[in-house]
């Protein structure tokens, strides 16, 4: 399983069990909260209807008679209300006194007139003068038949401003008249909590695959490094994402210095050794012989493997240069076309020598951003490489032109082509085929020179045998750079 989309189940399993809980939590709390206030709702109108019902003076009687016809009257009374999506036709309340003993004088439904209801808890606890109230199942055989009761005292006063509690007043609503409420209620936050688990998933899903792509970058550039590609460090744009990749690019620059100089130093000892050999065995030869002509032949050779010592630090100072210099300094826009005329015009002699015909078809390109000097070297490189394993009286052509968006420079020869020994093996340091018409070798430092050269310009170089004979060298320039 990708990383991503275990960041994203482990995330959306995280979230979807907090909005289950939390809005389950919410729903527990709403029903109760309903019946609070359908009770606080009875409070007040048992109070007030308890008022309405409280005798005139302490000889008199409960006032039943004002009750009855309000009571009857509402109760009758059609009501076209909708209260949060839920329509109410009419008054939903029973409605009963009891006198001083708990036994019902009035009752609304005409059902339990007479009855003693001074053990129920809301005229119980009120005659004591405490808080009454009480939910009842009236029918044992629905569950739904709870009613919520609440019962306020019914006082009267005498002439010295004293109350006296002489009664009861209850009212009462069915619990289950508080269910339309909640289950709208329910609804609505079970849908909003479908749409937020959604959002929440969308978000997931993005950040998921934000940190997989900028991780997987990080992965890539891993990779690479470990196959010794010089890559630049990635962009990503989370802060610690991005300090982990500077940590990364500080710890390959570390251990590349370190390869650079083992390998280096490794190497350069190694193409070394035979100039020395030859020197030590020329310089120890030279002062025992006594012919003229091989003191001559020792004084050439220690002369030649001096030079071919100096080309080879030279270049392997210049290449270290490069390869540590990441990009260009002062970077100037360069006409191509020009810098092709100029080498080879410089290399004409080479040419005629060795009777090679050169070919050259400059299309007109965009001028391109770069070094002068190191654009420079890398075409002659490639041209001597050329004319180094060219045949005489063959051909050397060089094409400059835009293709697929890019600017493509080609150099084709006509010589033996490369190895299928030595095609992985080219653009290593040091490493170097015989020239066929002596079996010389150069430093093996020239064509790791244009590979660092057209990476500083953005560029790629790549080398293929030709199907007739021959290389084919490209160097490849991005149209915009």
């Amino acid at each position: 399983m990708k990383f991503g989309l275990k960041l994203f189940l482990g995330y959306f399993a995280i979230l979807g069990l907090g909005i289950y809980f939390f809005l389950n939590s919410m729903l527990l709390e709403i029903k109760p909260g309903l019946r609070q206030s359908m009770e606080t709702a009875l409070i007040d109108t048992a109070n007030l209807l308890a008022e309405l019902v409280a005798p005139k003076s302490s000889d008199s009687a409960i006032q039943i008679d004002r009750l009855k016809p309000a009571v009857k009257n509402t109760l009758a009374r059609p009501i076209n209300a909708t209260i949060w999506s839920h329509k109410q036709a009419g008054t939903e309340l029973r409605i009963y006194v009891t006198n001083a003993k708990g036994r019902v004088i009035y009752d609304s439904a005409d059902r339990d007139l007479g009855a003693d209801f001074s053990k129920w808890n809301d005229v119980y606890l009120t005659l004591k003068g405490k808080y009454g109230a009480r939910s009842t199942q009236e029918d044992k055989q629905d569950r739904f038949s709870s009613v919520m009761y609440i019962g306020a005292p019914i006082y009267t006063t005498n002439n010295s401003g004293h109350q006296s509690l002489v009664g009861v007043l209850s009212v009462g609503k069915s619990n289950i008249s508080v269910d339309p409420f909640w289950q709208v209620a329910r609804d609505n936050i079970r849908s909003k909590g479908l749409w937020l688990l959604l959002a929440s998933a969308l978000a997931g899903a993005l950040l998921a695959t934000w940190l997989s792509l900028n991780i997987h970058r990080l992965v890539e550039y891993a990779n690479k490094i470990s196959r010794g590609q010089n890559v630049k460090t990635p962009k990503v744009n989370d802060p610690d994402l991005s300090k982990l990749a500077t940590a990364m690019e500080e710890m390959r620059a570390a251990l590349d210095g370190k390869e650079y100089v083992e390998e280096y130093t490794l190497t350069l000892t190694h193409e070394m050794k035979s100039p020395l050999t030859t020197l030590k065995g020329a310089a120890e030869l030279i002062g025992l012989a006594e012919d003229p002509t091989i003191r001559d032949q020792l004084a050439t050779n220690i002369s030649q493997q001096t030079e071919r010592l100096q080309a080879l630090v030279d270049q392997v100072l210049a290449l270290a240069r490069l390869e540590n210099l990441g990009q260009l300094s002062n970077p100037c826009q360069l006409n191509l076309s020009q810098i092709i005329e100029d080498e080879s015009t410089q290399l004409k002699i080479r040419f005629d020598q060795k009777g090679i015909e050169l070919q050259t078809n400059l299309e007109p390109v965009n001028s391109i951003s770069g070094d002068r000097l190191l654009l420079s070297q890398a075409i002659r490189n490639l041209l001597e490489n050329a004319l180094d394993f060219s045949p005489h009286g063959s051909l050397i052509q060089i094409q400059l032109r835009t293709i697929n968006h890019r600017i493509e420079l080609t150099i084709e020869d006509q010589g033996s082509g490369i190895p299928s020994y030595a095609e992985d093996k080219i653009w290593q340091r040091f490493y170097s085929l015989p020239r066929p018409e002596n079996g010389q070798k150069s430093t093996g430092l020239g064509l790791s020179f244009v590979q660092q050269i057209a990476q500083l310009h953005q560029a790629s170089v790549t080398l293929t045998n030709r199907k007739n004979g021959g290389v084919k060298a490209t160097i490849t320039f991005p149209l915009n750079h």
